[in-house]
C-alpha cells in the first residue's frame, strides 16, 4: 500500500447512501456491485471516454438527447429499459469494443447513490473487480475515507452484496502500514466480509443476486464476484457544463 496510508484518519461506512452532507470532505467509494458500479468500472477500464450516471430513466434520456452519439445502458428493477441500447449487464458490455464511447446509464440503486455524494471532495467508483486498486486510490488521497453503498429499493433498505464489497475492500485498507482508524459501519462491514469467506456465499443471501438469477443473469453475478481483476478506478468529475461524468 502506498505510504499516503498514513494521512488517511477514518474509514466509515454508509449501507445506504445518506444525506449529502454526510460525506463532505471526504474521499468516497461508491459501491453497487450488482450492478451499476461493475458496469462502470468494465467500461471506462475497457476504455470508455465516459459515463454520465442519472438518477432516473427521464433524465437518462434527457441527458442522452443533449449528447450526440452516446449511448444509453440500464435498468428498472433489473429488467431492459425501452429504447435503452442496453440493458446493465456487464458481460454483455464486456463484450463490445467501447472505446471512446460515451454512455448515459441509469439504474434503481447505483447511479442514485452517486448523486448523493455531491459533497465529497473526491468520488470513486468501486466494486469486487477493482477493491484491491479502489482501496489504494482512496488512502492515496488521505483524509477521511467514506464507502457508500447503494443498497437496494431505492437505497431505501441494505443489500447483502453492498456491504459485503465494503467489507472486500476495507480489509485491504486495514492492511496498510498504518491503517487508518475503523468507525463503527466499517467495523461490521469487515466482519461481515470475514464471516461470508466468499462472493458467493454472500451472493446466496442476496436477495437482488435471487432476483438476478430469476431474470437470466446468472453470467453477470460469477463476472461481478471476481475480485482484483481491475486496476481501473473510476473517478467522478464534472464535464464543462457542470454535469456529473464519470471517466479516468
Amino acid at each position: 500500500m502506498t505510504t499516503a496510508a498514513q494521512r488517511a484518519r477514518s474509514v466509515a461506512t454508509y449501507f445506504q447512501p445518506p444525506a449529502p452532507g454526510a460525506v463532505a470532505g471526504r474521499t468516497v467509494l461508491v459501491i453497487d456491485t450488482l450492478r451499476a458500479t461493475t458496469v462502470i468500472t468494465t467500461l471506462i477500464a475497457r476504455g470508455a471516454a465516459a459515463v454520465y450516471p442519472c438518477a432516473s430513466v427521464e433524465a437518462a434520456r434527457e441527458m442522452a438527447a443533449a449528447l450526440p452519439g452516446s449511448h444509453l445502458c440500464g435498468e428498472v428493477d433489473g429488467l431492459p429499459v425501452e429504447g435503452f441500447e442496453f440493458e446493465n449487464s456487464p458481460v454483455e458490455l464486456a463484450r463490445l469494443d467501447v472505446r471512446g464511447w460515451t454512455l448515459v446509464q441509469s439504474t434503481s440503486n447505483g447511479t442514485r447513490a452517486l448523486a448523493a455524494t455531491s459533497a465529497a471532495r473526491r468520488t470513486l467508483v468501486a466494486c469486487l473487480r477493482n477493491r484491491t486498486a479502489a482501496a489504494e486510490a482512496a488512502l492515496a488521497g488521505g483524509g477521511d475515507i467514506a464507502l457508500v453503498c447503494a443498497g437496494e429499493e431505492a437505497g431505501s433498505a441494505p443489500s447483502v452484496e453492498d456491504a459485503y464489497t465494503a467489507g472486500a475492500i476495507i480489509d485491504r485498507i486495514v492492511a496498510a502500514a498504518e491503517p487508518p482508524a475503523l468507525r463503527a459501519g466499517a467495523r461490521l462491514a469487515l466482519r461481515l466480509y470475514r464471516a461470508y469467506g466468499s462472493a458467493e456465499a454472500a451472493f446466496a443471501d442476496s436477495a437482488h443476486a435471487d432476483d438476478l438469477r430469476a431474470l437470466g443473469f446468472e453470467a453477470d453475478l460469477r463476472y461481478a464476484a471476481e475480485a482484483d481483476v481491475e486496476r481501473c478506478v473510476p473517478a467522478v468529475g464534472a464535464d464543462a457544463t457542470g454535469r456529473m461524468i464519470i471517466g479516468r
